[in-house]
C-alpha cells in the first residue's frame, strides 16, 4: 500500500483536478513557501513542481491551462478510409487479386499496403473497420453465375410492366416455386444440462416429400405434394388446378425449372383458353421470388419440432402447410422480406 506522504504521478490525475492543482500550488508559492514543501503537501514529485513554475513564468496564468492530447496521428486520412470502405463494399478480395472470397482482417490488411502504402496491426485494421461502420457478418450465399444486370433489370423494368399488364388485363399474380421436406431433416437448438447433449428422438427414415406451392400479394396459397421428380406433366397438372381454383387470368412468375420450360407446359399454357402467362426470373435468383420464404417457414417449423414416432410424414406436412394457407396475414408478410422489396414497389404498397 502506497504512503499517504509518497509522491504521486500527476498524470493519473483527470485534467480538471490537475489544472486545480497547478494553480494552487502557484498560489502558494507566490505567498512564500517553498517549491518542496508545496511539492510535499500535494504529494507530487519537487520536479513536478517545478515545470509549473516554470510554465507559469514564460506563459503566465495560460501556462497552467489543461489542453487536450492530439494523440497519434490517424493512419489513413478520411479520404483514404472512405475509399476503403467503397472498396470493401463494393468487391471481393479476389477481385482485387489478394485470394479468397470473404473479407478477413488480414486480407484488409493487405489491401490498406497494396492500395494505399501502410502497413496496420490487425488490431488497427479492426478499430478503423468498426469506425467505418463495417462489421463481421455471415455471408448470403449466391451463385457466381447469376447476372446482376438482368437481376436489376427485372427488378426496374421486366417486372413493374408485368404488373401494368397484370392491372390492364385484371389477372391474378402468382409466385410458384418447388421445395421437398425429409423426415430426418436438420432438428433445431434447444436447452440443457452443460456437458450433456440433448436428445431429441426422430425418425431415421430418409423419406421426403416434395412440394409445389404458388403465392400471391394478397395473401392467397396454393399448394401440391407429389413423389418422384417434378416433370411436365406433374407441372402442368398443378396449373390445371390453379386454372380451376382461379377464375381470372393468371401471370405466374417462376424460375426455369426444365418441367416449367418444356414444349408440353408451353404448348399447354399458349392455349388463349388458359388465360395464363409464365414469366421466368432471372437464372440462379432464388431470393426474388417471395415463395422461398413459404419452404423457409416451413423448415423453421420441422425442425423446431421433427416429425414424432409413427407420424405419417406426408400427413404431418399436409397439416402445415393447410395452416400457412388458413393464414393470410402470414402468406402476405413473405412479400415484406427486404430481397422481394422490387415486387411491393412495383405493386405500389408503402
Amino acid at each position: 500500500m502506497r504512503s499517504v506522504t509518497e509522491p504521486r504521478d500527476a498524470r493519473s490525475l483527470d485534467h480538471e483536478t490537475l489544472e486545480e492543482m497547478r494553480r494552487l500550488a502557484i498560489s502558494r508559492i507566490l505567498a512564500g513557501e517553498t517549491q518542496r514543501e508545496v511539492a510535499r503537501s500535494l504529494q507530487v514529485h519537487s520536479q513536478t513542481v517545478w515545470k509549473w513554475v516554470q510554465w507559469y513564468r514564460s506563459e503566465g496564468e495560460g501556462g497552467l491551462a489543461s489542453t487536450t492530447a492530439t494523440g497519434r496521428p490517424p493512419s489513413l486520412t478520411a479520404r483514404q478510409q472512405e475509399q476503403l470502405r467503397r472498396t470493401i463494399i463494393g468487391k471481393r478480395p479476389e477481385q482485387l487479386t489478394l485470394g479468397g472470397a470473404l473479407w478477413t482482417i488480414p486480407l484488409v490488411g493487405d489491401l490498406v499496403a497494396k492500395k494505399f502504402g501502410v502497413v496496420l496491426h490487425g488490431t488497427t485494421v479492426a478499430r478503423i473497420l468498426h469506425r467505418l461502420g463495417l462489421t463481421p457478418q455471415k455471408p448470403k450465399r449466391r451463385a457466381f453465375q447469376r447476372d446482376e444486370d438482368e437481376v436489376r433489370r427485372w427488378m426496374t423494368t421486366d417486372f413493374p410492366n408485368i404488373v401494368r399488364s397484370s392491372k390492364r388485363r385484371q389477372s391474378v399474380l402468382v409466385f410458384v416455386d418447388e421445395a421437398a421436406i425429409q423426415e430426418n431433416g436438420p432438428v433445431g437448438t434447444t436447452w440443457g444440462t452443460q456437458g450433456e447433449t440433448p436428445v431429441v428422438p426422430v425418425s431415421e427414415s430418409r423419406r421426403r416429400i416434395n412440394l409445389i406451392s404458388g403465392v400471391t400479394p394478397r395473401g392467397q396459397l396454393w399448394f401440391g405434394c407429389y413423389g418422384g421428380t417434378l416433370d411436365a406433366e406433374l407441372f402442368v397438372e398443378y396449373l390445371r388446378d390453379l386454372r380451376r381454383t382461379i377464375r381470372k387470368p393468371l401471370d405466374v412468375i417462376l424460375d426455369r425449372h426444365p418441367a416449367h420450360v418444356a414444349a408440353s407446359t408451353r404448348r399447354w399454357v399458349q392455349d388463349p383458353a388458359r388465360k395464363m402467362r409464365l414469366h421466368f426470373l432471372p437464372a440462379y435468383s432464388p431470393d426474388l421470388n417471395p415463395d422461398e420464404h413459404v419452404w423457409s417457414y416451413l423448415k423453421g417449423m420441422f425442425r423446431r419440432e421433427p416429425v414424432r414416432e409413427k407420424e405419417v410424414l406426408l400427413e404431418a406436412v399436409e397439416n402445415t402447410m393447410f395452416n400457412i394457407q388458413d393464414d393470410r396475414k402470414l402468406v402476405r408478410s413473405f412479400f415484406q422480406h427486404p430481397e422481394v422489396a422490387y415486387i411491393r414497389k412495383a405493386l405500389g404498397w408503402k
